[in-house]
């Protein structure tokens, strides 16, 4: 049996369903062990487990180094730059295994805010290098053992969210930790300590942060199911204004297209459904875009008038380059909405981006940016057998 550093055998205060722990968890945790290494849940899914929220990750620490824990699981493989990491896969699944890890020193730190973050340590010393307390708890399931060295518990009971060490040191060490205060603040509903002078402080570390990097964590905010009550938040300690600098005087009444894209995300999430980047930017982008278009010259084609909206876009958004592609087919299809001939519908429905660009005319139909009509024809073509098409298209209504 591997031995575990100042364990504390769990209450039935702490709530941890084991039930709620999927097998093939288990069995990670079960083979590492059997190999006489530490084997922990950590991070993000004790949290939610300790507040009845069923995770939707499980992250897994061991002892046990990538090569380790490759040799015991042949199905696996090591994946990472910054931090090597092992993805098991078991029943279909892909479980992530990080080795416990410590703070990296100075010299390891590389340009462009990026870390060679490779150093291995014990579960002290992994449990130090996190940000907040209530991310740093440890469980072992089969044992029923829990490692909580900066009672993090407390925190979760107490619905705070707390800095491991000295806030301003750890967000000098590492400006997007501000970003996550903010995104638990919003996802949680956690108190947390920063005042906006603290944050306006704190803003320009993020210059040298890489916009990848930026983006990547920004989006984290309105893809996992608090995206409505992110804007409200960003709003109010006005880094709206420093990502999305054209919504700084955007309304967010709840017609608006921005609000109901928000809305709509959130439901998809809630139901498991996918939610692409791009979608969502084409959402937060739509009104600037249109804005800009007003002092246009009109003969420009919409196709030119959407590549110059994204050449003169502010560097401040942080948007991959990936994505605008599929934002400019979305927005280019939607005028092909109000033309109902036989020949346009069919050839509009049969584009790869019809979908997304039915559920972007529904956004714009519901915020009274397009008649309804057209929303609601559309929905009955997608509903309708053939034949029922053909006569949809007699009625053009």
């Amino acid at each position: 049996m591997t031995s575990s550093p100042a364990n504390k055998k769990i209450s039935n205060q702490y709530s941890i369903n084991n039930k709620s722990i999927p097998s093939y968890v288990l069995e990670v945790i079960r083979k590492l062990q059997q190999y006489d290494f530490q084997a922990y849940m950590v991070g993000g899914c004790i949290r939610d487990l300790l507040l009845n929220i069923q995770p939707k990750d499980f992250d897994i620490a061991t002892n046990a180094h990538p090569d380790q824990v490759t040799a015991i699981f042949k199905n696996s493989r090591i994946i990472g730059r910054r931090f090597k990491i092992v993805h098991v896969r078991i029943d279909r699944q892909i479980i992530e295994v990080s080795t416990f890890r410590k703070k990296p020193s100075e010299v390891n730190k590389l340009r462009n805010g990026v870390v060679q973050d490779n150093a291995f340590g014990t579960i002290e010393e992994d449990a130090q290098r996190r940000d907040f307390t209530m991310n740093a708890i440890f469980y072992d399931p089969l044992n029923n053992h829990l490692f909580d060295p900066f009672n993090g518990k407390k925190d979760i009971e107490n619905r705070n969210i707390n800095f491991i060490g000295n806030p301003e040191q750890r967000i000098n060490e590492d400006p997007v930790r501000l970003l996550r205060a903010i995104r638990f603040h919003a996802k949680l509903e956690f108190n947390q300590g920063l005042t906006l002078g603290n944050i306006k402080k704190f803003i320009p570390l993020l210059d040298n942060i890489p916009y990848s990097r930026i983006f990547d964590e920004m989006m984290k905010f309105f893809l996992t199911g608090h995206a409505k009550k992110s804007i409200f938040v960003l709003k109010k300690y006005q880094l709206l204004d420093l990502f999305f600098p054209f919504l700084s005087n955007h309304s967010l009444d709840k017609n608006s297209l921005l609000i109901h894209g928000m809305n709509n995300t959130d439901s998809r999430v809630k139901a498991d459904k996918t939610v692409n980047p791009g979608f969502l930017m084409a959402v937060i982008l739509w009104d600037a875009f249109n804005y800009s278009i007003k002092n246009n010259d009109s003969k420009l084609t919409l196709d030119t008038q959407i590549k110059d909206f994204f050449n003169k876009t502010d560097p401040n958004i942080f948007i991959h380059n990936r994505f605008i592609k599929y934002i400019s087919e979305i927005w280019r299809l939607q005028p092909r909405f109000t033309k109902l001939k036989t020949r346009s519908v069919y050839r509009l429905s049969n584009h790869p981006r019809f979908r997304a660009a039915y559920d972007f005319l529904l956004l714009r139909c519901s915020s009274d940016q397009e008649e309804k009509r057209y929303g609601e024809w559309w929905t009955k073509w997608q509903e309708a057998s053939e034949a029922s098409r053909k006569k949809l298209l007699l009625t053009k209504e």
